[in-house]
C-alpha cells in the first residue's frame, strides 16, 4: 500500500507497485535508479519524483534501508554467519561498503550490533528513529528470556501443539502489498485483493488465503513493514495489473498453528527461532514467514482466525 495512493494517478500507482515487486525479488541484484526506471518505463528523473511521492523515500534510500534492515536481522538470527557473507548476501559490493553504511545508519559496527542483546538493538533503533515505539515497548512483546537467549520455561511463548518440520511443495501466490501502519491493514489488504479475485473467477470454496511477512517491527518501522496478502493459485497465472505473482519454494518448513493478534504471532516466531528450532536441530533458512488462514481475513478479524505458520528451515550446522 502506497503512502499517498489516493493522490496518485492510477498509472503511477501501477508503476510504483511493479517496481516494489521487482525490488522484493531482486534486492541483492542491480536495483540502480536507471534499472528501476526502466522497469517502470519512465525516465530516471521522472520516476524518482513519482517514487518519492509514493513512498516518501527515494529509490536509493528505500533500497539501502531494506538491505540494512535485512543485514540487521541476519546479524541476530544467524550469529555464526560471517559479516562478509552477510554483506554479500544483502547486496553490498564489499564488506567495507557494508560496514560504513551500517555504522552510518545504526551508529554501531556490524560486530558491535551483533553482540548486544536483541532488546537493546530495538532500543537503539528507536533512539535513532529507525522504528516507532508503539509496537515494541510492551514487555509482553519482548519476553526477556527469549531475547537474551535464556530459555527458562516462564520466559518464552509456549507453542501448543509444538512445531514440526515438514516438506512442502512449491506454490504460486497472487498477492498485493500492504504495510502495518493501521491495526486493520491486513484486513484492508485482503478486501482489496478480493476485489480482484472475485471478478477474475479465482474464488472457490477451497481457496486458501495466505499472508507473507517480509519485515518485522524489530528493525523496521510499522508503517514500513511489508506484508503480502494473497491467495494460493491452483493454475498458472501471469502477472496482472496491481497484482504480484510470487512463489513459495519447495523445501522444509517449521510448521505450527495458532490464533492471536499480530503481537502474539511475532512472539510465537521469536520463540520458534530462539527456543524450538535449536532443540529440533534446525535453523531458519530465510527470514520470511508464511501464514495460511483457515478463513478469509477480508471478512473476519485477523485476531480471530486460526492460521498455520510456515518458516523455511535447514539443518543446523554443528
Amino acid at each position: 500500500m502506497l503512502k499517498n495512493e489516493q493522490q496518485m494517478k492510477p498509472e503511477y500507482r501501477q508503476a510504483v507497485s511493479k517496481v516494489l515487486h521487482y525490488i522484493n525479488q531482486n534486492l541483492i541484484a542491480d536495483v540502480s535508479l536507471e534499472t528501476l526506471a526502466g522497469v517502470a518505463n519512465y525516465s530516471p528523473f521522472h520516476f524518482q519524483k513519482i517514487f518519492l511521492t509514493a513512498i516518501s523515500e527515494t529509490p536509493k534510500q528505500y533500497v539501502m534501508r531494506l538491505r540494512l534492515e535485512r543485514a540487521a536481522h541476519y546479524l541476530k538470527v544467524f550469529p555464526n554467519l560471517p559479516v562478509f557473507d552477510i554483506a554479500m548476501g544483502c547486496g553490498f559490493s564489499s564488506p567495507s561498503v557494508f560496514s560504513r553504511a551500517f555504522r552510518n545508519y545504526y551508529q554501531l559496527t556490524p560486530e558491535e550490533f551483533r553482540l548486544i542483546p536483541l532488546s537493546d538493538t530495538s532500543a537503539i533503533a528507536i533512539h535513532f528513529n529507525k522504528i516507532n515505539k508503539a509496537f515494541v515497548t510492551d514487555n509482553s512483546f519482548f519476553p526477556t528470556g527469549v531475547l537474551d537467549n535464556n530459555t527458562d520455561a516462564q520466559d518464552y511463548t509456549i507453542i501448543t501443539p509444538p512445531p514440526v518440520v515438514k516438506a512442502f511443495n512449491s506454490i504460486n501466490i497472487a498477492c498485493i502489498t500492504t504495510t502495518l501502519n493501521h491495526p486493520e491493514s491486513i484486513s484492508f489488504a485482503f478486501k482489496s485483493l478480493m476485489q480482484w479475485v472475485i471478478p477474475n473467477e479465482l474464488h472457490t470454496l477451497n481457496t486458501k488465503y495466505i499472508g507473507i511477512w517480509l519485515d518485522t517491527p524489530f528493525y523496521t518501522s510499522l508503517d514500513k513493514c511489508r506484508y503480502l496478502a494473497g491467495i494460493i493459485l491452483n493454475e498458472e497465472l501471469k502477472s496482472k495489473k496491481d497484482i504480484e505473482i510470487i512463489g513459495m519454494k519447495e523445501g522444509k518448513y517449521a510448521n505450527f498453528s495458532m490464533t492471536g493478534n499480530i503481537e502474539s504471532t511475532l512472539n510465537h516466531l521469536i520463540s520458534l527461532n530462539h527456543h524450538y528450532l535449536d532443540e529440533m536441530g534446525y535453523e531458519m533458512a530465510e527470514i520470511i514467514c508464511y501464514e495460511i488462514f483457515d478463513e478469509c481475513p477480508a471478512y473476519k478479524p485477523y485476531d480471530h482466525i486460526n492460521k498455520s505458520l510456515l518458516v523455511p528451515v535447514k539443518t543446523r550446522k554443528r
